[in-house]
């Protein structure tokens, strides 16, 4: 026997609402589902409750508009942060390498979700959750509050900015192919740009290593930010000798 509708949910011969069946981590991964399939364009609360299965009525109760989705979109790429509870870092330069790693595998797992990362806060609950975790392998590693959230601000725009460059693909424009973009450059001028030549002959073969260059990158940055931290006293009595 078919459950018949309501406002809220589908009612089943029980009397129990669909509703009564979600949980905001449901919902969270459905968002983060769509966005991954269809692109921020598909996610909407009528989406939504065609991925759940239940009336899109029922996603107001846990998010009231598009712009409490899209903290969900933030709040599931997080989520995909693996650390654990306990984690005790030797220091805090391991702590923020493993926290950028993680935080750079997430993003390239879900490329269209980038615009929703690079210029959504971090507001939930269950997303400060995780900020907090990183902020405290951070003071366990040797840093001051203070100084381990400026790590992990600086640590999360570069890492968002390295993920738009590598992954080459914002709403509205298609990647170009590496064979394009070799013969583009293939058809320089030596005589004009000798220095460009030999820049792309020396370092050819670390641009064509998306991780390499990463990593390359990252040491430079965490390697700049003890030096800042030292500088500015920003090390706690453990760390600063």
């Amino acid at each position: 026997m078919a459950g018949r509708s309501s406002a809220s949910g589908t009612i089943d011969t029980n009397g129990a609402t669909s509703r009564d069946h979600l949980t905001r981590p449901r919902v969270v991964a459905a968002a983060l589902a769509i966005v991954d399939r269809d692109g921020l364009t598909g996610l909407t609360m009528r989406a939504l409750g065609r991925e759940l299965e239940v009336d899109p009525m029922a996603v107001y109760h846990w998010f009231p508009n598009k712009q409490a989705i899209l903290q969900g979109v933030v709040e599931a790429i997080l989520s995909e942060i693996a650390v654990p509870a306990d984690w005790q870092p030797a220091s805090w330069q391991e702590a923020e390498l493993t926290i950028a790693r993680e935080y750079r595998a997430a993003l390239m797992r879900h490329p269209n979700a980038l615009p929703v990362a690079s210029t959504q806060p971090v507001m939930t609950t269950a997303g400060i959750e995780m900020v907090e975790l990183a902020l405290r392998a951070l003071v366990a590693g040797g840093l001051t509050p203070g100084a381990a959230l400026e790590a992990v601000d600086t640590a999360a725009s570069f890492v968002i900015g390295d993920c738009m460059v590598h992954v080459g693909v914002t709403p509205g424009t298609e990647p170009l192919a590496s064979e394009e973009i070799a013969r583009a450059y293939s058809g320089i001028d030596p005589g004009r740009f000798p220095l460009m030549i030999a820049a792309m002959t020396e370092a050819w073969a670390l641009m064509g290593d998306d991780e390499a260059q990463f990593e390359t990158a990252i040491d430079a940055l965490i390697g700049g930010l003890d030096a800042s931290f030292r500088s500015r006293g920003l090390l706690t009595t453990a760390t600063n000798g």
